[in-house]
Formats: structure tokens, sequence, C-alpha cells
């Protein structure tokens, strides 16, 4: 009898209805014993996404049933095969955790998904950002007390393209990253000093690494004791705050926010990282044509004031100023001594160019629907590719092709039914036709075997930017692998930096925005171990994005001398460094070398260098012309680029390498912190140091039979005058 129709009888009398509590009970506890999974993502920085760029997935984990463990899967939902990204997540009983995984943007749509032991799917998600900020637009994010506080930008013109407008990306703290690779999205960030205290140590010290990486970090002052009282910040700023005045007169901050940002020298702390110099003299900020507001400059504004230590007032004067700046590292700090999310200037009519011009963005930006463009098609990655390409792969030139093709076309034809013909044998077609098929096939097969297979082969080329930190440094490195394989193979790769992910090339725009090479990667912590799969007689790209806290390596301090500088190196290696480069006011000088554990002075007179902007513009072409040959199947076996240090110099200045290009859909487009170009002025130096057979850490856990790896350090100091 069914168990339905038992229980429904034994309900109708008195006997049966306590068997019939039993069993519910039971159903109860079996219920509340599977327990509660929740599993939430959040993508990017309030769902924006920024192009070419590191951004952070993070996952929000409630398990409240029996423990197990987990595995976060994340894969771009595209045409490409890409990159797999797993971490493993213990999920005790009762326990909540909170996930971030750097993810490099090749997508606008992820999946991610939530798989136990067996391989279950336990929970999954579908990501689709409500914005893709394009190459050329600066990301702001604001860590802000209040929604009405976040910063605003005018509005971009209604016909513009949603990818193209400017946005503001609010952020909480509990999801703010504490790994620096997943920041590297953001050109600007806006601070409360009231959401400081909320940070964790390991959200601070991600906070401080990208600071130094070039990243501009805005801090509003809510009350000194937001401040006084946050032991990091009193550090980080570049003043002392002791008291609170009320200013009435707010003259200085209409007149900033109207005036013109110009090209020259000065605006440089104005321009987002990786923004190429603006070609215009100047640009009308259209602030100028807001009326003034009468209540703003009625009402009064807390301001904190103190005594500077190494910044210098932006707005106002030294008795009250309202903005003060400085460098820090290569990034900026600037600090409202006011707070922006507090009337009298939440209100004011002009908040929105205010926060436009401190954050870099020119006013034609919000007149131009076509200002993030799609200038930039070409990624740089083609170009470090090119470097350390394998030379044991020869390419097929064309017009062999054709010549075979032709061949075998008159072989199975004319020539076939000609011969066949003469000997009155036409039926043995049958026989002939499969041996032509086999005999070219074979031929091609013995063209690609001695045109293509070689030994396993790993080249390796790695960008290291030397960020000082006192008497330390944090290194931020990208190391370019190219990876051979004579064979269809797996090869398992590992970092052992602090914080380091792997991502396959960028193939640009007219590679769809992809990645280029496919790997499944293990996030272990912050960082990771990876399978990497490369085709049989072919050469893949990956790129490992790292940090790394580290004993300062090379050092250069920069001091006027007669009609040019002394420059001294200090080498910290342990081998010598032969052949160093410093760029000064925009040149390039060749020092020379320094032994290892040494300091050594230079003289270097002023105008003997020849300009960094001519030599990263003769390389355009050549980098043009390497790309393409890397993206064609057949031609040319010339591999244009055969002085690798001089181009990963150029590389270096990519704003200077585009503007040698005559058209602007054939430029380049990398990370943010590759460009130099905007320390070449007076008041930077920059030292580079080519490392030949020297790698920052290996990654490969294989011996190859060919091995070869290089490193370019790369040191900005500011110049002393």
């Amino acid at each position: 009898m069914p168990l339905k129709k038992v229980i429904c009888q034994a309900a109708l009398n008195p006997s049966g209805r306590a068997l019939c509590l039993c069993v519910a009970a039971l159903f109860l506890l079996a219920a509340s014993a599977r327990g509660e999974l929740r599993f939430d993502a959040f993508l990017g920085y309030d769902d924006i996404l920024p192009e070419r760029s590191w951004f952070p997935i993070t996952c929000e984990i409630f398990n409240d049933g029996p423990a197990f463990n987990a595995v976060i899967e994340l894969t771009a939902q595209d045409f490409g095969e890409g990159q797999t990204r797993r971490m493993m997540v213990d999920l005790p009983t009762n326990t909540r955790k909170r996930i971030t995984i750097p993810v490099f943007a090749t997508s606008r749509d992820w999946n991610v998904r939530l798989l136990d032991e067996r391989g279950k799917v336990r929970g999954e998600q579908a990501l689709h950002p409500r914005r893709m900020m394009k190459n050329n637009l600066p990301l702001i994010a604001a860590l802000a007390r209040t929604v009405a506080g976040v910063p605003v930008l005018p509005e971009s013109p209604a016909w513009a393209n949603d990818d193209s407008r400017y946005s503001v990306a609010r952020l909480q703290t509990s999801l703010f990253p504490d790994n620096p690779l997943a920041l590297e999205g953001i050109d600007m960030l806006y601070l409360s000093s009231e959401k400081a205290a909320d940070l964790s140590v390991g959200q601070v010290n991600a906070l401080m690494a990208w600071l130094q990486d070039g990243g501009h970090l805005v801090i509003g002052v809510e009350q000194l004791t937001d401040v006084n009282a946050t032991p990091w910040l009193r550090e980080l700023i570049p003043c002392t705050l002791s008291s609170i005045l009320n200013v009435s007169a707010h003259q200085a901050l209409l007149e900033w926010a109207r005036s013109a940002i110009v090209s020259s020298e000065s605006s440089d702390q104005n321009r987002t990282r990786g923004q190429p110099r603006s070609t215009s003299s100047a640009a009308a900020n259209s602030a100028d044509t807001v009326a003034d507001d009468a209540q703003f400059d009625a009402t009064t504004m807390q301001v904190a004031t103190g005594q500077l230590r190494n910044g210098k007032v932006l707005i106002g004067d030294s008795a009250a100023p309202l903005a003060i700046d400085a460098a820090c590292g290569r990034g900026r700090i600037t600090v409202l001594t006011f707070s922006p999310e507090r009337e009298p200037f939440v209100s004011w009519k002009n908040r929105m160019w205010f926060w436009s011009k401190l954050a870099g963005v020119p006013p034609s930006a919000f007149l131009n629907a076509n200002i993030g463009g799609v200038a930039n098609r070409l990624s740089s990655d083609g170009i470090f590719r090119a470097m350390i390409e394998t030379k044991q792969v020869r390419k097929l030139p064309l017009g062999w092709l054709l010549a075979l093709l032709v061949a075998y076309l008159v072989v199975i034809g004319p020539l076939d039914q000609y011969w066949l013909k003469k000997i009155n044998r036409q039926m043995l077609t049958w026989v002939t036709f499969p041996c032509y098929v086999v005999f070219f096939s074979a031929l091609i097969y013995f063209i690609g075997f001695h045109l293509r297979a070689g030994e396993l082969e790993w080249n390796e080329l790695n960008l290291v930017d030397i960020l000082p930190d006192n008497d330390r440094a944090v290194l931020r490195g990208q190391t370019y692998v190219s990876i051979y394989s004579p064979n269809n193979a797996h090869y398992q790769l590992a970092s052992s930096q602090k914080f380091a992910s792997l991502r396959g090339e960028y193939m640009g725009n007219f590679g769809g925005n992809q990645e280029g090479s496919r790997a499944t990667v293990d996030q272990t912590g912050n960082n990771f171990r990876a399978d990497a799969f490369v085709p049989v007689w072919t050469s893949e790209l990956f790129v490992s994005d790292w940090v790394e806290p580290s004993e300062l390596p090379l050092d250069m301090t920069i001091r006027p001398g007669h009609n040019g500088w002394e420059v001294t190196v200090n080498n910290n290696l342990n081998h010598s460094m032969p052949g160093l480069q410093a760029v000064l006011d925009g040149r390039i000088y060749t020092l020379g070398d320094v032994p290892a554990g040494q300091a050594k002075t230079f003289t270097v007179s002023a105008g003997q260098g020849s300009l960094v902007s001519d030599m990263a513009r003769q390389y355009g072409d050549r980098f043009r012309t390497a790309v393409g040959n890397l993206r064609s199947s057949f031609g040319n076996n010339v591999n244009p680029i055969t002085d690798v240090p001089q181009a990963a110099t150029a590389a270096s200045f990519l704003s200077y390498v585009n503007m040698g290009g005559q058209q602007t859909w054939n430029n380049f487009t990398g990370p943010a912190s590759l460009d130099l170009t905007r320390f070449t002025g007076e008041k930077y130096a920059i030292l580079l140091a080519w490392d030949a057979g020297h790698s920052s850490g290996a990654l490969n856990q294989f011996t190859p039979k060919r091995y070869h790896s290089d490193t370019l350090y790369r040191l900005v100091v500011p110049v002393k005058i």
C-alpha cells in the first residue's frame, strides 16, 4: 500500500495521530539538518568594470548546513577559452566567509559557481556589469560616509554610449579588496576620514600599494579625531591637523573649479594613470558658464587647519587651506580639509566641475560622445610577445603555400586524367587519387615538422617597478612568459610572491578583448598555481602580475650640478648592473656600470642625451609590424625586434609610441602602470636597469630544454631642486 495512503488512514483514528506527528517531526528535522547555504557574488567596483585591467569578484558564502570543502569557479562568458579561475574554500557549519579573487577584464559577462567535493553545483550566479569603462576613461571610486557624499560628475551627452560615459563607483568597506591587484582598475579613490577607521590592516596595505603605484587618493576630513585617532592615516597625509575654523568665503573653490586644465608640466598631477598628455594648449572649463551660487558663498564651512609637512596648498591659502596636495611614490594624495559630504559643499552648483577637475577629466569629455573612443586597439602584450617569441618556429611563405596548392590541384586534376587516359586505365583513378592524398598529406606534415618542430622552450621577460617605501621597497612586477611546446601538453606554473595572479595574452579590440591562451588558475590565498595548456608546435604567452615587499634592489638620487645633474645609483643586488640609463627632463642618458653592493656617481650634462619621445616613436612602426607578423599564419620569418633591452625601454613610454602612428585605430593599449610618459618632465627622474639573465622568481614547475630570462628594473624618483 502506498505510504501516502497509509499515513492518511492512520490520521483518521486517534491512535495513529501520534505516528503522523512523529513522521512530520522527522521530516522537519531532516529539512533543518540540510541547513541553509547562501551564495552571493559581487562584480567589479559597484558593478563597473574597467577595460584591460584587474578588478575584484567578491563572493560571500554563508553555510548553516553540514561542513564541506568548496571550490569557487570563475569563467568568462565569451567565445574565447581564456582562463578558468578557482579557489578552494573550507566551509565549516555555521560559518560566513568573504572571498575576493582578482580577475582580468576580458569579458562583460562572468559565471560564478560554487562546487562541492563531488563537483556538484551548490550555487551559481551569472554576473553582468552595468557599465564597462573604456580604456581611456578613468574610473573614480568612493568610500563615502553617505550616498549624497559620493563624488558627482557633469552629465555626458545624451547620445553618448554607456561605455563612453564617466561614472563613479560607490564602494563598501566590507567589500573593499585586501589584494592590491584587485584595486588596479581604480584611478582615483575618494575616502571619507570616518570610513578610514573601518578598513582592516590588509585593506590598508592594499590601498598603500595602489597609491605607491600611481593611484590618486582623495581624503575628505570629517572630524579631527577621525584622522588623529587613525595612525596610518595620520602618518600618510602631508599635514598635521590641529584645529577647526569656520570659513565663509569660498571664492578660492570657485576660481579653482573654473580654471582651465592646461597641457603643461604643472598639469601632470591632474592626469590619471596612463593618460597621455593633451595635445591642446588649454581646455576651457564649463564651470565658468555656471551661475554663481550665492547661498554657497554665504554659508560657513568647517575647515581643518594645521601645519604642512611635505605637501603644498592646492586650493586656498596657508592660513586656511581648503585642499593640500602631495606626491606619494608614483601616486598622489589630496587632502580636502573640509567635508565634501556636508553642507554647503554638497549642494554647491559647481560641485560636479570641482570633482571632474580633481580627477583630471578634461571638460571636453562631457561634450564629446566618443571621448573614450576606440582609439587603442592593439594590445601591448603583443609587443612583449614579439620580444620573447621562440626562434624555433618558422612560417611558410605565402607564395610557397600557393605553389603547393596549385601543384596539388594540377596533380589530382589534369595530370592524373592525362596519364591515365594515355595508358587507357581511367578506372585506376580510384587507386591513384588516394595515393595523391596520402603523398601530399605526408609532404605537408614533413614541411610542418621541418618548419615548426623544436625543443621545449621557456622565454621570460620581467618588468619590475621599484616603489620605494622608506628603506625598503614594494616591487610591482609583470612577468611575460612564452612557452613553446613540441607536443600537446599541460605545464605547471606557480608563484611565490605575496600577491600574484596569472592571465593570458590580452588580444586587444582586434581580438575581441579576449585572452589568447588557456589555463586553469588555482588561487591559493593571494598567489596561484596554474595548469597551462600549449598546443603542439606553437608558443603561448602568459602574464603574471605580482606585488612583493622587498629590500630596495636599486636606488637613485639626483642633485643639480654644473649645467646638468649628479646622478648617484646604489646597487644593492649581488651582481653588477651594466648599461644603466636615466631619463632626465625628457632625455635619456647612458650612465654606465655599477658593481654589486656599491654606489656610483655619474655626471650628466644637460642636452647631451636623446629625446625619449624620438626614441619611442622610432619603435612605433616596428612594434606594429611585429604584432602583425605574430598574428599572421604565413609570411615574413624575420623578427623585427632583436634589440630587446632598448625595445623594452621604448615600450615603457607607450604614449610616445602611439604618437608616432598616423592612425589612432592602430595604437597600442596597455596596463596603466606600464606607461611612464607622465614622469618624463623636469620634476622626476627615471632609472632603467637591464638585468640580463636574471629572473624575479621562477614560475615554471618543469625543466625546459631551452631557458632564457631577463629583467628590466624601473625606478621613478623626484628631482631635488
